[in-house]
Order: structure tokens, then C-alpha cells, then sequence
């Protein structure tokens, strides 16, 4: 059935602006999306800060396991695991995955950097050509960015610009927690005026 009107009008019911109605929320209490976020920790450094940002309540989200600084640079295909970051996560954990596999089912792809000279090039070009095929949004947050000032940080730095739709630096693990947070969305405890 088609519910658009004739010259743009809205049916009597419809809210403005294309919101919902909250009777027709799955959850009347929600007032924002939920995305589905993978954090794809681009090396051993990096995956030691998305565990650190754990400690600051850090739940919901994806994290890819296995990569590593070599990880797709000779042009193999990588198979991957995906598991839940902290204890819940938006699908089960799932191993021997492909890049397409891996994001597909992601709103949004962060590639997370904190030495530079740990990122795969070939692995986060490939992770943003299939997240854009899905119609994801691919950020790169790079946490400390040690390594900058080399050859290899420059490259990756110029390999994270051209992968992702946006880029964000930030100084420690625990903004880069609560900026994932952000990321994801979903329910807040509602403000109350004082």
C-alpha cells in the first residue's frame, strides 16, 4: 500500500517532519536510533585501548578481533572474527568472516588507530570500500596517534583520510569511549530540570 499523498500533503495522522508517533516506537520511551557500530582496532596497541576504554562503561558496540599490522598488506583476503565489545553486542560472535561479511550488517565502521605505525593500509581500504557498498559509514579515530611523525605514520595517516567519511584525534581512551558512545546512539535517562 502507498501512503504518500498527492501534492506532498501528509495523511491526518502523520507526524511532522517524518517523525513516528511514539505509540508506533518499538519502545515509547526511546527517543533516538540506535546504531550498529564496529570498531575495527587496527593493531596490538589499538586493541589494548579498546580494552581500556571498557572500564568506562564502553557496551554495545562490535569489536573485529585479529587484526594485526600485517593483516591484508600482501594482498591476501583476511578472514576475521567479530565478537560483542564489553558483554552485549547487536549479533553474536562470528569467526572466519570475509571483509564483506564483516560489516555487513554495520551502520557504522570505526577504524580505531592509536600507533600509526600498526595500521594495515590495504585492510582499511578494503573495510571502507565494502562498509560504502553496504551504505555505511566508515570514521577513522585515531587515539594518541603515536608514530605520526614517521614514514609510516604519514602513510597511514593519508590511508585513514581517504578511507573514512570522517576523522577524529583525540587525546585518551576515555573521550575516545564516551565519543563512541555518542556514536552509537540509543536510549538516555531523561535530564531533569533542576
Amino acid at each position: 500500500m502507498n501512503s504518500a499523498q498527492p501534492n506532498g500533503a501528509r495523511p491526518d495522522n502523520a507526524p511532522p517532519n517524518g517523525a513516528r508517533p511514539d505509540s508506533a516506537r518499538p519502545n515509547g520511551a526511546r527517543r533516538s536510533y540506535e546504531a550498529r557500530v564496529l570498531v575495527v582496532p587496527l593493531g596490538t596497541d589499538a586493541t589494548r585501548a579498546q580494552v581500556a576504554m571498557l572500564g568506562s562503561g564502553l557496551d554495545g558496540l562490535m569489536t573485529v578481533r585479529g587484526v594485526t599490522a600485517s593483516t591484508g598488506v600482501d594482498g591476501d583476503v583476511p578472514r576475521l572474527g567479530s565478537v560483542p565489545l564489553g558483554e552485549h553486542g547487536w549479533r553474536p560472535a562470528f569467526d572466519d568472516l570475509g571483509v564483506a561479511e564483516l560489516v555487513d550488517t554495520a551502520d557504522m565502521v570505526v577504524l580505531l588507530a592509536t600507533d600509526l605505525a600498526e595500521v594495515p593500509g590495504p585492510l582499511c581500504l578494503n573495510l571502507a570500500e565494502a562498509a560504502r557498498a553496504n551504505g555505511s559509514l566508515i570514521a577513522a579515530l585515531v587515539v594518541g596517534s603515536r608514530n605520526w611523525d614517521t614514514p609510516m605514520g604519514n602513510t597511514a595517516m593519508a590511508t585513514l583520510r581517504e578511507a573514512a567519511d570522517m576523522l577524529v584525534v583525540l587525546r585518551g581512551t576515555e573521550l575516545a569511549a564516551h565519543f563512541l558512545d555518542v556514536l552509537r546512539g540509543g536510549p538516555r535517562e531523561p535530564a531533569v530540570a533542576s
